[in-house]
């Protein structure tokens, strides 16, 4: 497994994936973008560089296996922080480390910019992605609550 940054012949492969974004997502999220407006968001993000960011891409023998995001957003406390947006894994490779693989580059990416913290948000209604998360050292910190109205 080769986890390098994203390049524009990854695009497709990203696009192929992009369903496995929008697994488990919140009731209450009704944006309207759909899994495809998601990677073109992350991906144009990493072009235009309005702030500290990077796309990383998991890569076996069959091709493009997984995802990830990680960008700098404001300051806790006055250190650093980072957040990871978007990973997404093949079905084809999942549980074989690839997440991990991809969580780390973003650890690296956030820690060679002197950043302090790396966050990741996720449904609470998503077990599978939380007990992931827990499994690697990240412990939950905010709760937030929401209401239709």
């Amino acid at each position: 497994m080769n986890i390098r940054p994203f390049e524009e012949r990854d695009r497709e492969a990203c696009h192929q994936l992009a369903p496995r974004l929008l697994e488990n997502v919140n009731p209450f999220d009704d944006s309207g973008s759909g899994p495809f407006d998601t990677v073109e968001w992350m991906l144009a993000a990493e072009e235009t560089q309005q702030t500290p960011q990077a796309v990383f891409v998991a890569e076996d023998d069959e091709g493009v296996a997984g995802m990830v995001k990680v960008f700098m957003k404001g300051q806790m406390k006055g250190q650093k922080e980072a957040y990871v947006d978007g990973l997404a894994v093949n079905e084809r490779v999942a549980h074989q480390g690839v997440g991990t693989a991809l969580m780390k580059a973003c650890e690296d990416w956030a820690r060679g910019r002197g950043h302090k913290w790396v966050h990741i948000e996720t449904p609470a209604s998503n077990t599978a992605a939380r007990e992931f998360y827990a499994a690697i050292g990240y412990g939950e910190q905010v709760v937030k609550l929401s209401k239709e109205i």
